[in-house]
């Protein structure tokens, strides 16, 4: 028995220290120094018997603060005026400590109890959302279910409607239902006014409006592109006979400009032959000059072509 106390008060120390060293939000322990005097008059007037048989927890609470930080090193006893017992001051001081520790691991508790509150707290929050979450899903698996049960029963409807054949059912005109019976489809389409096909018709009226006013904006787009694809033909075409313009003037400049090369060089030949023609003339000239100048008056038959000798001698014949 004494072996299993011992243990238990060895788990109660390692998580007390446990809550020394991870206080959760609490300043560190740490003893306090003891200054107060002790009063032992007070103390001599309470009847611990009393308190202990009447559980008077008041009574504790408000002298424990007087016990615990009291200072016992200077007192004596007030009978004999001898100082305590060292071993019984051992006594006391352990007891001072351990009521000490106690306050602190008191503490300590109060503030992981509210710790884990507010996580119990936070949890149970987290919970009915959950709860909520699940009910929303229920009830959305609810909505799936009955939505597969009723294409279900319209597939195997239209399973038998297929069965007997296309000209055994009467097929409504505005929605996708279908009847055996031609009274049935009559009594269908009497209250479309006020039935779920009216519905559809304006659901079909209102796609209409919305295809023509998208018809028409369509229209007017391609009207925009076709001119604008016009604008850009002509653009184009006229930047086309622009550039042909600017081709043909400069063919017909190349050409002309091989004309008249071809022109000037014609002139130069001319030229050219006319100056040679001129040169040869006007050596044939200098040199028929020259001839005459000096060649012819000093040959004979130049002197007797000139006029009669003295004697009566004529040039080239004698006198007879």
């Amino acid at each position: 028995k004494s072996f299993s106390n011992s243990l238990c008060y060895l788990q109660c120390g390692n998580m007390f220290g446990n809550m020394l060293a991870n206080p959760s939000g609490i300043p560190a322990f740490k003893f306090q120094s003891r200054h107060n005097s002790i009063d032992w008059r007070r103390f001599s007037a309470i009847d611990v018997e009393r308190v202990a048989r009447e559980l008077d927890v008041t009574t504790l609470q408000e002298n424990i603060a007087s016990v615990t930080f009291c200072n016992l090193d200077s007192e004596k006893c007030p009978h004999c005026q001898q100082p305590i017992d060292p071993v019984l001051l051992k006594v006391l001081k352990m007891a001072q400590l351990t009521i000490e520790y106690l306050l602190h691991s008191q503490e300590y508790l109060s503030a992981s109890l509210a710790l884990q509150e507010e996580q119990v707290q936070a949890c149970l929050e987290e919970l009915t959302q959950t709860k909520q979450q699940l009910d929303k899903q229920a009830e959305e698996l609810k909505g799936v279910k009955e939505e597969s049960r009723r294409r279900k029963k319209m597939i195997a409807t239209q399973q038998l409607l297929l069965q007997a054949g296309t000209n055994n059912y009467h097929k409504c005109q505005l929605c996708d239902k279908a009847f055996m019976n031609y009274s049935y489809l009559q009594a269908h389409v009497e209250p479309i006014t006020h039935g779920s096909c009216k519905k559809q018709v304006e659901q079909m009226e209102d796609e209409i409006q919305k295809l023509k006013m998208k018809l028409k904006e369509t229209h007017t787009l391609l009207e925009t592109e076709r001119e604008a694809e016009t604008q850009q033909k002509i653009r184009q075409r006229e930047e086309e006979g622009r550039r042909e313009s600017e081709r043909w003037k400069e063919e017909e400049r190349t050409k002309f400009q091989k004309e008249v090369d071809g022109l000037r060089q014609l002139f130069l030949t001319e030229f050219k032959d006319i100056a040679s023609k001129n040169s040869a003339l006007e050596g044939v000239s200098e040199m028929e000059s020259f001839y005459l100048t000096w060649v012819l008056p000093s040959s004979p038959e130049a002197s007797g072509a000139a006029g009669p000798k003295p004697g009566g001698v004529q040039s080239g014949h004698p006198t007879g």
